[in-house]
């Protein structure tokens, strides 16, 4: 945002800033709202690849890759998961308040943006490979050794996703423009994807002979992570050489104002704060713990073969690509709250119909092994439309508050990882099967996680979203109620102004005349 641009409040309000003040005036809908150009956007969609690629790594790979490839337990595979997202989740807000007080000519943004993704590039190809120097040590130390780097890791992750989303709201104060800014970011996000599934695809399909994953594809794994940091750093460079992040000054005008800057304590006394906070961590959820448990239900619950850990993801974030596309149109014509449940009900139809799907398809016809994949389409589609959705509800709850929007979605973050590592570990602890392979008890138990967890959070998320339409509609009650009944205070100063009036007219006249 340059100086003259402006943003939007939660409440349709919108902040403008004059090059000769620093006031922000609000309500001023006179000004035309200044549109981002294309080259700009897709320049901001780059930012998040790097985080994008390695992502769909750490999310559909890793448990497999620890337990089926590096032969670790359940639990202790788990257990890593979850140190990632303890790191993650404590680096997040952190993060995003250190990046909203730095400043620096480069860009508070950018620098922290820049920071995180060598820590990330330094990082990412070391829990892809076997530990160097663990043969026949203890298992803690190869737990130590993969948490180091998996720490490193996650810290400069978040350091990449803070920066990149508190960009939104100081690059437009246009409704509709986050939200095609979250579309064209969700968009590289599932490209990114694309491009990792399809890679594993091609490498399982032609240098893998075996139905299985085993230890001897640890040099596909390994091979993927070194691709992803090479083409990760190529995209984070166009994304600092093509976006244009507010200057110094514009950065110092907005947060020196005081009627429209939150402090970043003050959000912990607005209930909104706390709502959309929970309806974010109920949608990383639904995705994450989808994007996880898909491949292992694929292989250990259906017996496909082992392709089809990259072509169930490849179906499900094909089908959110072309949501996508939709999205902001749908947001336009529907609004948040009606997109959001549209959303949650393809979520759960794909999850009944992964429930109610026969074990060991592959004794059956050979064509009911490609009919999960209409369930796979239903959840793609569903999941990008909440993760976009969601994602313009905190964009909409921070508002004119750009100088504490870093804060906010490490807040967010916190939330969602946190919850995350905590499920996937408590899923993991929980697993039947206890020894280094996989036995017949994991067939239904993947079905069960798959149908129960993730539709549990999409329940929850339910109940939080009606919580958030009813807190609007008392706050817009409220507020038709004060613009129609004057206060108390204006009421007497009226009458009393009365008063004098009623009482030099009765001077004038030598009467003294009641006042009616």
């Amino acid at each position: 945002m340059t100086i003259g641009d402006g943003v939007h409040g939660v409440d349709g309000s919108s902040c403008t800033l004059s090059k000769s003040s620093s006031i922000i005036n609000v309500r001023d809908r006179s000004k035309p709202v200044q549109k981002l150009s294309l080259i700009r956007k897709l320049a901001y969609g780059t930012g998040h690849v790097f985080n994008d690629m390695c992502a769909s790594m750490w999310f559909t790979y890793l448990i497999l890759f620890f337990h089926m490839v590096l032969r670790l337990n359940n639990a202790y595979a788990g257990l890593l998961l979850l140190i990632g997202q303890v790191a993650d989740a404590s680096a997040t807000p952190t993060v995003g308040y250190l990046c909203d007080k730095t400043r620096c000519r480069y860009g508070r943004r950018k620098i922290w943006h820049l920071a995180g993704t060598v820590m990330v590039a330094c990082s990412f190809f070391f829990f892809w490979h076997g530990c160097l120097g663990c043969r026949g040590v203890q298992i803690g130390y190869t737990v130590l050794y993969f948490s180091c780097f998996i720490i490193l890791f996650q810290f400069g992750w978040a350091a990449v996703q803070i920066s990149h989303l508190s960009l939104i709201p100081e690059l437009t104060r246009d409704e509709n423009e986050r939200v095609g800014l979250n579309a064209i970011r969700y968009a590289f996000t599932i490209l990114a994807s694309l491009g990792v599934f399809v890679a594993v695809l091609l490498l399982l399909a032609k240098f893998s002979d075996n139905g299985r994953i085993e230890p001897d594809d640890e040099w596909l794994f390994s091979g993927m992570a070194l691709g992803i940091v090479i083409v990760g750093l190529v995209f984070s460079m166009l994304f600092h050489l093509g976006t244009r992040e507010p200057t110094t000054q514009a950065q110092n005008l907005l947060d020196s104002s005081e009627g429209r800057t939150v402090r970043w304590y003050k959000w912990f006394f607005k209930p909104n704060f706390y709502i959309v906070a929970l309806i974010y961590m109920c949608t990383r959820l639904v995705v994450n713990l989808t994007q996880v448990y898909v491949p292992l239900y694929m292989l250990d619950t259906l017996a496909l073969h082992k392709t089809s850990v990259a072509i169930a993801p490849l179906v499900i974030f094909m089908a959110g690509f072309v949501m996508t596309l939709l999205l902001k149109t749908i947001n336009k014509t529907i609004g948040r709250y009606f997109t959001y449940t549209l959303g949650l009900l393809a979520v759960w139809v794909s999850l009944v119909c992964i429930f109610i799907y026969p074990e060991h398809i592959e004794f059956g016809p050979e064509w009911q092994n490609y009919m999960i994949y209409g369930a796979m389409i239903l959840l793609g589609a569903g999941a990008s439309t909440l993760l976009v959705t969601s994602l313009s509800m905190v964009a909409d709850l921070i508002g004119c508050s750009v100088g504490s929007s870093a804060f906010v979605y490490g807040v967010m973050s916190f939330a969602d990882k946190l919850s995350n590592g905590v499920a996937i570990q408590i899923i993991q602890a929980l697993h039947p099967c206890k020894a280094q392979t996989c036995c017949p008890k994991c067939a239904g138990y993947y079905r069960y996680i798959l149908a129960f967890v993730p539709g549990g959070a999409a329940v929850t998320a339910f109940v939080f979203l009606l919580f958030l339409l009813l807190v609007k509609l008392l706050k817009a009650k409220a507020d038709r109620s004060r613009r129609s009944c004057p206060s108390r205070k204006w009421v007497h100063r009226s009458v009393q102004a009365t008063d004098s009036a009623s009482t030099t007219i009765s001077h004038t006249s030598g009467e003294k005349t009641p006042l009616i």
